[in-house]
């Protein structure tokens, strides 16, 4: 089991300097404490996570003040960007961090964060499939048929290319379907136990296993990473009573 740091909380409507001074210290923490990886996500239009709205460029941040540990996307919100862009970005990520970048991606649940896209929201999931293949292709350095304005095709490479030569891929999955897609290509999946328990989540997670043996990759190879709130102390009790008054807050963001 690997461990790592995740973040999702902090009220981005607070004027105060240092707003970012938790994360930049914790992740150099788990930098030097043999962490598998730091993880930020995408938020947007609202003070819960609203210290978040764009993975890429906390991450180029991080790889300044870090030396070895992961720095992944959790996640991209695949629907409400372009492809193209996208590679763009986490390839300069990649080249600051030499390497060391990681993409989750999702397909969106909050109606208003689509003012930023013209996709669907109702077709947001079949968007994110195709998005993810774009990603990858570009990231390989292939070159994709992408439209300008006039709705004329032409050919694109992204530039500058990426440390990695594969980009690591993780998909957020709740439903037994996403966990099966995700299997069909090969990537990690990212999950939590915000609306089930860890009973309901084994049984997706074989079916992402079985779907990973069946279309040709090591079912033993696939990551399940899994959001947990989590506080670690020496004492159950005291744990508790620590923790009982930051959670609260974080709750009422």
């Amino acid at each position: 089991m690997e461990f790592s740091l995740f973040y999702f909380s902090g009220d981005g409507s607070k004027t105060q300097e240092k707003k970012y001074n938790l994360l930049i210290e914790s992740a150099k923490f788990a930098d030097k404490n043999d962490f598998s990886a730091v993880w930020v996500p995408e938020r947007h239009f609202h003070p819960f996570g609203g210290l978040y709205p764009n993975p890429s460029l906390t991450c180029t941040a991080l790889a300044m003040i870090t030396k070895q540990i992961q720095l992944r996307a959790g996640s991209v919100v695949m629907p409400l960007h372009n492809p193209a862009r996208v590679a763009e970005e986490w390839s300069v990520a990649d080249n600051f961090s030499n390497g060391r970048v990681a993409l989750a991606f999702a397909s969106g649940w909050t109606m208003d964060d689509f003012v930023l896209s013209n996709e669907s929201h109702a077709n947001r999931k079949q968007t994110m499939w195709k998005g993810i293949q774009t990603v990858q292709k570009l990231w390989e350095g292939e070159q994709v048929e992408l439209k300008d304005a006039t709705g004329k095709t032409f050919d694109v490479r992204t530039f500058p290319r990426p440390i990695q030569s594969k980009l690591p891929t993780w998909v957020v999955c709740q439903s037994s379907a996403t966990y099966i897609e995700a299997g069909k290509i090969g990537a990690n999946v990212l999950t939590s136990l915000l609306g089930g328990t860890l009973e309901e989540v084994a049984p997706q997670i074989l079916l992402y296993r079985q779907s990973l043996e069946q279309n040709g990759y090591d079912p033993k190879a696939g990551k399940v990473t899994m959001m947990i709130h989590t506080f670690v102390g020496e004492d159950f009790d005291e744990v508790k009573e620590a923790a009982r008054e930051p959670f609260y807050n974080y709750l009422k963001t």
